[in-house]
């Protein structure tokens, strides 16, 4: 059963429902009022014909009784003695106590009405068959009205399920076509509900397909670089090497020579590298990174010294005030990408500028002095691919800006590598000016 003929259902059934309750209650109601107005319409009757009696005696029953009353209406009186005037006294009323009663032993529906009268008592009867008759008909036509509305209530209920089911029945559609059935031929079910989920089942399976090749190719990536970036550092260590061991005075600087501080530096980029990757790679996998006790001066510092020539070239200036004892229980690769990103995003936006490390009660402050970012960017500064202070800025473009940094990658991976760790990563302005950077453990 379809989706629509289900909603289709429901909604006449409330409606059946609720017009039986509504006619049932009508029909109740309309014989309530019949009895009410029938024991009236005897009281009367009984009440005149008491008078009569009194004032002309018991025979008048015997003379005249069918002149007396109205047609229906049957009349005994009867004394101590227990004579009956007209005729014997029904057996089903010789019991009956003063006052209303409904009878219905003899087939039928009798309203009786008993009055103490002259020395005896009046018993008055009246069939109330034609009033039931009345009743019956009334409830045949309340019957009638329940149908003819139950089928008015079915065709619009038509209707309105078509209305309600038609954004499913589009939404299933379109799941169908982008994610059609893997076996040729496959007949898609009927029911909606069920399509959609079929569907939507499809597109969780080709999801974890895509997501389980993207993490096999993430892995491949990382196994091709590993390797080469381990046989560069060795080879940097024997140039380091033969660079030390190589006799004679100093090379001034700035000569060919001089190349003992590039290569630890292009060792420090190479252990960056490689600690990125790894850090990448636990987010990738979801694995917990191992800790360690890091010493946060040390991890500024080279944080620093990867960046290269590129703090030089902006007039990025750093302050390490951390205390040289300082120490965190931390992921150190994961502490230096953090770190690596945020001197990357001051040396791309805030310099030229002094940028000041501190280490506060558990917290690494990264302050800049530079222009600060507008109150209306402040929000979304962690947001990926948001690079609002760089897309508003007239100035160019500098040459060596890196693609990554300009599509406002930088502080969305610092903001994720914190949470991956369960720290806390915020951003506010800096005191007098300038941004602060806030990472707490």
């Amino acid at each position: 059963m379809t989706l629509r003929r289900r909603v289709m259902l429901a909604m006449v059934a409330l409606v059946a429902l609720f017009t039986a309750i509504q006619g049932s209650l009508a029909v109740l109601s309309m014989h309530d009022q019949e009895d009410d107005l029938v024991d009236d319409l005897v009281l009367a009757e009984t009440r005149r014909l008491a008078s009569r009696v009194t004032q002309d005696g018991t025979d008048i029953l015997d003379d005249d009784i069918h002149t007396l009353l109205p047609d229906d209406y049957q009349a005994w009186w009867v004394g101590p003695d227990g004579r009956a005037i007209p005729a014997p006294l029904p057996k089903s009323l010789e019991k009956l106590p003063s006052g209303p009663h409904i009878d219905s032993a003899e087939g039928g529906e009798y309203h009786i009405m008993i009055m103490p009268v002259a020395g005896g008592h009046l018993f008055v009867r009246y069939n109330a068959a034609r009033n039931e008759d009345k009743v019956q008909l009334f409830a045949l036509h309340v019957f009638l009205l329940a149908l003819v509305v139950i089928v008015l209530a079915a065709w619009i209920a038509h209707y309105l399920a078509g209305l309600l089911i038609a954004p499913l029945e589009k939404v299933a559609q379109l799941l169908d076509h982008w994610a059609p059935a893997s076996e040729p031929g496959a007949i898609s079910a009927q029911d909606e509900e069920q399509r959609v989920l079929d569907a939507f089942e499809r597109v969780q399976v080709r999801w974890e397909h895509g997501l389980a090749r993207e993490r096999e190719r993430f892995a491949d990536i990382h196994h091709e670089i590993r390797t080469p970036l381990a046989a560069l550092r060795t080879d940097l260590e024997m140039l380091q090497m033969l660079d030390q061991r190589r006799p004679g005075p100093a090379a001034p600087p700035g000569s060919d020579a001089a190349f003992g501080p590039r290569l630890q530096r292009a060792m420090s980029t190479v252990d960056a590298i490689a600690g990125a990757l790894e850090s990448m790679h636990s987010l990738q996998t979801g694995r917990n990174a191992s800790v360690e006790n890091v010493p946060l001066s040390v991890c500024v510092a080279d944080a620093w010294a990867s960046l290269g020539e590129l703090p030089t070239a902006r007039a990025l200036t750093l302050s390490n005030e951390v205390d040289a004892q300082a120490c965190a229980l931390v992921d150190r690769q994961a502490l230096m990408a953090i770190l690596r990103n945020l001197f990357r995003n001051a040396a791309e936006h805030a310099a030229p500028a002094i940028l000041l490390v501190r280490f506060e009660d558990g917290q690494i402050l990264v302050s800049d002095n530079g222009p600060g970012i507008p109150a209306q960017d402040m929000p979304f500064v962690f947001e990926r691919y948001y690079r609002g202070r760089l897309a508003d800025t007239s100035e160019p473009r500098p040459a060596d800006s890196s693609n990554e940094y300009e599509r406002g990658l930088g502080l969305a991976i610092a903001r994720q590598v914190a949470e991956a760790n369960g720290w806390r990563l915020t951003v506010g302005d800096a005191h007098p000016k300038g941004t602060q950077f806030r990472l707490s453990f």
